[in-house]
C-alpha cells in the first residue's frame, strides 16, 4: 500500500466554529468503515508546520502521513487539525508553556472539544479510543490534553516534546497512559531540558520546558507507576545513521496506565522513521534522524493496548 492511495480518503478544509472563528482541520477517514465504532486519532503538526505536512499532502517527506496508511489496514480515523498564527506568523499551539509568547493566543482544547462533536456527529467514534500524538509544539500541546482532557483521551504520545518548565495548565484529574519520543542531540528542544529554539531570538519568546526524565516523572508519579523501568534496546538496524533507542517502561499504574520513554539517543528533532526520510537540508536544521522504527507503526501498536 502506498501513501497516495491512503490520500485518496482524506477530506482536506473541514470547519467549525469556535467562539466565533472558523478553524479548520483535515480528516482521513478509511474505505468500508463501517458501523461499528472505531478509534480516532489527532495529529497536531510542530510550530511552523501545518496540517498539509502532517498528512504528506504537501508532496515532501512525512512520516506522520503513514497514519492514514494505518487508518486504512485498520480502520480507524485520523485528524490533522490546522494550528493558528502566533505573533512570530507561524502557525502552532497553544500549549501549557506560560512562557512561550510565540503561542497563538487562541483556546485550542476548545477547538479539539468542538472538532469531536462534529467527528462523532457523522462518524461513529468510539469514545474509549481516542487518542492524540504530535511532533515539538503538537507533543507539546498533547501534554496539554492529557492534562485538561484527561478523561476523553485514552493515551498520549508526544513527540520531541516535554513539559513545560512553567505551567499555566490544570493538572491531569486522572491516569493516563504516555508514549514519550525525545532525541539527546534535539538542538531544537533541548532532551535536558531549558529554554526552546535554536537562536536567542527563538529562546526570548518560544518559552522553556522540563527535561526528557523530568517529564516522565510528572507522569509516572502522577500514574502510580513503577519507580524503576524495564529497559530494552532495540536493534540498531541502520548503523549508518549513527542513533539508537533505548526504551524506559514503567509499568502497573493506576487503571492500568503506564508511561514508556523513546530516548532516540543521536537523535535529532525528529521523527523516527524506516520509510520517511528527511534531506540533508531540513537535517542540518533540526538534527540526526533515526532510522530504526517506524514512529507511526510503534506509537498506534502503543495506543491499542489502552482504552477509557
Amino acid at each position: 500500500m502506498t501513501s497516495s492511495y491512503a490520500l485518496a480518503g482524506l477530506l482536506s478544509g473541514q470547519e467549525v466554529q469556535v467562539q466565533g472563528a472558523t478553524r479548520s482541520y483535515d480528516l482521513y477517514v478509511p474505505d468500508d468503515l463501517g458501523r461499528h465504532a472505531v478509534p480516532l486519532v489527532f495529529m497536531f503538526h510542530g510550530h511552523m508546520g501545518s496540517s498539509k505536512v502532517m498528512t504528506g499532502a504537501n508532496q515532501r517527506a512525512a512520516p506522520y502521513k503513514l497514519w492514514l496508511i494505518l487508518a486504512q489496514r485498520d480502520k480507524f480515523i485520523v485528524v490533522a487539525p490546522q494550528g493558528e498564527k502566533g505573533s512570530d506568523g507561524y502557525r502552532g499551539w497553544n500549549d501549557c508553556r506560560a512562557d512561550a509568547k510565540s503561542n497563538p493566543p487562541v483556546d485550542d482544547v476548545a477547538f479539539v472539544d468542538a472538532m469531536l462533536t462534529a467527528i462523532s456527529a457523522h462518524y461513529p467514534v468510539d469514545k474509549k479510543r481516542i487518542y492524540t500524538t504530535g511532533t515539538s509544539n503538537g507533543g507539546n500541546f498533547s501534554y496539554r490534553l492529557a492534562q485538561e482532557r484527561t478523561r476523553v483521551f485514552a493515551a498520549a504520545a508526544p513527540v520531541v516534546a516535554a513539559m513545560p518548565a512553567v505551567n499555566k495548565c490544570q493538572p491531569p484529574t486522572a491516569p493516563i497512559s504516555l508514549l514519550i519520543m525525545n532525541g539527546t542531540a534535539d538542538p531544537i528542544l533541548p532532551f535536558a531540558g531549558g529554554a526552546v529554539g535554536r537562536r536567542k531570538s527563538d529562546q526570548e519568546t518560544r518559552g522553556s520546558t522540563l527535561s526528557a526524565q523530568e517529564t516522565v516523572q510528572y507522569w509516572t508519579q502522577h500514574n502510580g507507576t513503577d519507580s524503576k523501568a524495564v529497559i530494552t534496546e532495540l536493534a540498531d538496524i541502520d548503523a549508518d545513521e549513527d542513533s539508537s533507542i533505548r526504551v524506559a517502561r514503567y509499568g502497573h499504574g493506576r487503571e492500568g496506565s503506564e508511561v514508556l520513554l523513546y530516548e532516540v539517543r543521536g537523535g535529532g528533532h525528529t521523527e523516527p522513521s524506516l520509510s520517511q526520510h528527511y534531506g540533508w537540508l531540513y537535517r542540518r536544521i533540526v538534527g540526526p534522524q533515526n532510522h530504526d522504527i517506524e514512529m507511526a507503526e510503534v506509537v498506534w501498536h502503543f495506543f491499542q493496548r489502552h482504552h477509557r
